[in-house]
């Protein structure tokens, strides 16, 4: 019985081993590698920005949804089968032009088209603008960084990645709606990717940079 036990764990082992799949690859535009993509694995905390040559590598199971996104750039997504060498093409945007123009009570926002010779206006109001997720100080030679989200959330999942994708802290937050502490002091200089899922949606990764 006890053989037979071991032989049951260790065939579980080998199979799990067996889904995992190693994917390296490199994001370009034209042959230009783009440097800080975003590469995650889709519904997951799992994710990496590109190198300065636009190279990634992340650990997978057969059958996750690789997204590629890069701000400017249409994302793309890829069922991941085998363990594989991958060279990911962006392609630019529709909107090739914005422009921002502060005014007293509003701001307004014209992006004008690449293919249509159009433009299209909007307006929101002062206390409605377009704000972005925080990560500060940025960089921190501490360690130590407040991250405040623009929104509140009943949940929030945080998983910290170094550069080769692996993770190196994961935690979740309850009724989340202030700002909070990231603690990287015991972990060498260098670049991270703060991976946030918000009430189940993934928002723009962020770099955290420790100096």
């Amino acid at each position: 019985m006890k053989k037979m036990t071991l032989f049951t764990i260790a065939l579980c082992y080998n199979l799990i081993a067996m889904a995992q799949i190693s994917v390296t690859g490199i994001v370009t535009n034209d042959s230009i590698p783009l440097e800080s993509a975003n590469v995650f694995i889709k519904n997951s905390t799992k994710g990496i920005a590109t190198n300065s040559k636009g190279e990634f590598k992340l650990e997978a199971t057969k059958g996750d949804t690789l997204s590629v996104s890069y701000l400017g750039y249409k994302s793309q997504e890829f069922v991941i089968y085998k363990t594989e060498q991958i060279e990911i093409k962006l392609e630019e945007d529709s909107f090739d032009e914005v422009v921002v123009i502060g005014y007293q009570n509003a701001t307004k926002i014209w992006y004008k088209a690449a293919c249509g010779g159009y433009s299209v206006e909007v307006f929101q109001l002062k206390n409605k603008l377009i704000k972005a997720n925080k990560l500060f100080p940025n960089p921190s030679s501490s360690g130590i960084f407040q991250l405040k989200l623009v929104e509140d959330y009943e949940e929030v999942k945080i998983a910290i990645a170094n550069m080769s994708g692996r993770i190196i802290q994961s935690s979740t937050f309850q009724k989340f709606g202030s700002k909070i502490d990231i603690d990287l002091s015991e972990y060498s200089t260098g670049i991270y990717i703060v991976n946030i899922i918000a009430d189940d949606k993934r928002l723009e990764p962020i770099k955290a940079i420790r100096n």
